[in-house]
């Protein structure tokens, strides 16, 4: 393999291993197949649940917008062809292949001269295929080109399954995050819904601060799961004070969750230091912590707008509460 390409295959396997962000990496899958085969444009199409259709992942090109609105039926086409067979097929001239699909140039306005499909597969399983259109320099794809191609969806296959298995995990724990905060609420009929309501404002605040895409996370499933210390037994004045730091511990071994566990513990501290269960003071308190500590106290002792202004730079960062008065209260 040429030292152009194998640069590709290491930034590609560098991103492989540092997102799950499958269109991101997908497309850099079918950028590199393009520029190494040298094609004019490039697909990737993923196996649909029905298990008797491909759809389109991605689509290079003018026409990939058009492209990705359409499915392929099993054995239909070159595509159709390479997932039935499990093959790798070149046809240097789709003209006078009966198993070329018109339809599809028909649809796109694309001309299609020559094609390189391969499968794409992961421990013999038919996740898609991708495939590579018109040699730009007129030649024929060689083996080579497929070489190339077969390695960049191999790579493809890998990412492919990465990110549906971390897919899989964020549904479960979010299922998980609902029925925990369900729980955690089942305490007082008077609470239902309290989480996920203290979720939804602490996200309209969390616009207005310079939160990364992490930390906009781990406050909304910090301020689902606050209240998740009540589930441990105990009478409730002594669950009262021990739920932030019970909570904190019932999750600390979730790497998952680990950005939530300050948020939990430190969401009832207050900012002049005289809250619990550490008496943490200003910035020790975490953003995200002083957010559903606003929010809480609002919701369970029904303050209103004076009575939140009052108690800024006491109970509350005077931020938070200039950002809640003027983004929930909209005054």
């Amino acid at each position: 393999m040429e030292k152009e390409a194998l640069l590709e295959f290491v930034e590609l396997a560098r991103s492989l291993s540092g997102t799950l962000d499958l269109d991101s990496l997908l497309k850099k899958v079918g950028s590199a197949a393009e520029k190494l085969t040298q094609a004019e444009t490039s697909s990737i199409l993923l196996l649909d649940e029905d298990k008797e259709h491909l759809y389109f992942k991605t689509a290079g090109g003018e026409k990939g917008g058009l492209v990705k609105k359409l499915r392929v039926k099993i054995g239909q086409g070159i595509a159709g062809w390479v997932a039935k067979e499990r093959k790798p097929l070149v046809v240097q001239d789709v003209s006078k292949d009966e198993r070329f699909a018109k339809s599809f140039d028909k649809s796109t306005g694309f001309v299609t001269k020559s094609i390189l499909c391969v499968p794409l597969l992961l421990h013999n399983e038919l996740i898609g295929v991708a495939e590579v259109l018109n040699k730009k320099d007129g030649k024929p794809f060689s083996d080579g080109d497929r070489e190339v191609l077969q390695s960049l969806s191999n790579l493809a296959a890998v990412a492919i399954s990465n990110a549906k298995f971390a897919e899989t995990q964020r549904n479960f724990f979010t299922n998980i995050i609902d029925i925990l905060s369900n729980a955690s609420e089942a305490r007082d009929e008077n609470l239902a819904g309290h989480s996920l309501r203290i979720a939804q404002k602490a996200l309209i605040i969390a616009k207005r601060l310079d939160l990364d895409s992490q930390e906009y996370q781990n406050l909304y499933y910090a301020a689902l799961l606050h209240d998740i210390g009540f589930l441990t037994p105990g009478d409730r004045p002594f669950r009262a004070l021990s739920h932030p730091a019970t909570g904190a511990e019932m999750v600390r071994g979730i790497n998952f969750l680990s950005g939530v566990v300050p948020i939990i513990h430190a969401h009832h501290e207050n900012y002049d230091g005289s809250g619990y269960p550490d008496s943490l003071k200003g910035e020790n308190i975490s953003l995200g912590a002083k957010i559903i500590a606003l929010l809480e106290a609002v919701e369970e002792e029904r303050l209103n707008s004076d009575e939140v202004k009052r108690f800024a730079n006491t109970r509350f960062d005077p931020e938070v509460v200039k950002i809640y008065m003027e983004e929930i209260v909209k005054e």
